[in-house]
């Protein structure tokens, strides 16, 4: 099905929503897919879908800078296909070049630009042909052009390790953003620290959409299930720690499995649980099975509820550099949302939120042992479901419907 044959108008005359999330995946929960799934109400939507590079894994760095090549490679040569309705949204997959195929020749400013035009003309067709009325961008990789008759909104969905780059690429960054700012109608952005920042250190203004969960999917979670999987995995009757993501190498999960270590003798009946990819870990992780840790690799993203009930208490051991003060981290909401109480490091918006079932410690094995123990005499309370709730993934959809469809400002 071409994309011209797609733009039959819906039956309903919805405004036609496109929303190009930062990243595609299918296997972890990505945050403009879950919006869209829950736009359906107010829109009909479109959501863009490329083979990302950004999201692969390998059991070594260089395995995973082959396997990113390879994938940015065939992604810029896909054809345009607009895939049947699926999760209450229409997938339309476009050819992407990015940046990892062009960095040695043309340096990263450089070659981000270059994708970002060849990325904007495989797009603007399918705008015109879908007939789309508002759009979500939230990847650079499609920059955010302004189209007549179209209104649009831009998420910043993160930040980055600021040290990791140099001065002038930091003032490139910057520059990038107010251009963005410049081109929609209204800014997202993930944290109210990180909507602070952009206020002071770029001078636009985003108002805040953070992470959320689906609390009625995890919170339906049967006793039976979690009760199968606690004998599947052999923890009936004990203290279940666990860390639940995508543990890469800035996930801390050493600092995890030493704090648990050191915690032991006061936690006999205690195991960690680590559920997810994790092969940057590997070797930890296997020098530790005998110790009561415990790690599964990726599990269906269906079945992660489950695992997320299974658990007694939840952390989120990510090391404090601007890239993570500034984010809002998702897995703590997750963890809260089926009554958990967390252990983490003090990043910016735990230590402001300050929910009674977050437990911040010193990124330290002895800290985080104490933190452990902490936790197991901690049990949650009912009146801190209020905490939780507002940050339902529905709810958060509402704040961007009712931006994208507010009268125009005249911008």
């Amino acid at each position: 099905m071409t994309a011209a044959q797609s733009a039959s108008p819906s039956p309903k005359e919805k405004p036609r929503l496109l929303v190009v999330p930062h990243i595609y995946a299918e296997d972890i929960s990505i945050r403009e897919i879950e919006f869209a799934q829950r736009l359906a109400d107010r829109f009909e939507v479109f959501v863009l879908k490329w083979s990302d590079a950004l999201h692969v894994d390998a059991s070594s760095p260089f395995r995973r800078r082959i396997k990113q090549f390879s994938v940015a490679a065939r992604s810029a040569f896909h054809p345009t296909k607009v895939l049947s309705l699926r999760n209450d949204f229409t997938l339309i997959e476009l050819p992407a070049w990015q940046p990892i195929l062009l960095h040695r020749f043309l340096g990263p400013a450089r070659a981000l630009e270059f994708c970002k035009s060849r990325n904007r003309s495989a797009l603007a067709p399918v705008i015109k042909a879908c007939k789309i009325t508002h759009i979500l961008y939230a990847s650079e990789l499609f920059g955010a052009d302004r189209h007549p008759g179209v209104r649009s909104a831009f998420d910043v969905v993160d930040w980055f390790p600021e040290n990791e780059v140099s001065a002038q690429r930091l003032d490139e960054i910057r520059a990038n953003l107010r251009s963005v700012a410049a081109r929609v109608d209204a800014l997202f952005a993930v944290s109210e620290p990180l909507c602070e920042k952009l206020s002071r250190e770029c001078g636009i203004s985003a108002l805040p959409l953070p992470n959320g969960a689906d609390l009625a999917k995890l919170r339906s979670v049967s006793q039976e299930k979690i009760r199968a999987l606690r004998t599947r995995l052999g923890l009936e009757n004990k203290f279940v720690i666990g860390y639940i993501g995508n543990h890469g190498p800035f996930t801390g999960v050493d600092l995890v499995v030493n704090a648990f270590l050191a915690a032991r003798s006061r936690l006999p009946n205690a195991v960690l649980l680590i559920v997810g990819p994790a092969h940057h870990w590997q070797s930890l992780l296997d020098a530790n099975r005998e110790n009561d840790v415990i790690a599964t690799g990726g599990v269906p993203p269906s079945e992660i509820a489950v695992y997320f009930n299974v658990l007694d208490a939840g952390v989120l051991a990510q090391g404090i550099t601007t890239g993570t003060d500034f984010a809002f981290q998702i897995k703590v909401v997750e963890y809260s949302a089926c009554r958990k109480i967390v252990v983490s490091t003090p990043l910016e918006t735990w230590k402001r939120l300050a929910w009674p079932n977050v437990i911040l410690a010193e990124p330290n094995p002895a800290a985080w042992a104490d933190a452990f123990v902490q936790s197991s005499n901690l049990s949650w309370q009912p009146d801190w479901d209020r905490f939780v709730e507002p940050y339902d993934w529905s709810i958060l959809s509402a704040r961007i419907a009712d931006a994208l469809l507010a009268p125009s400002a005249g911008k």
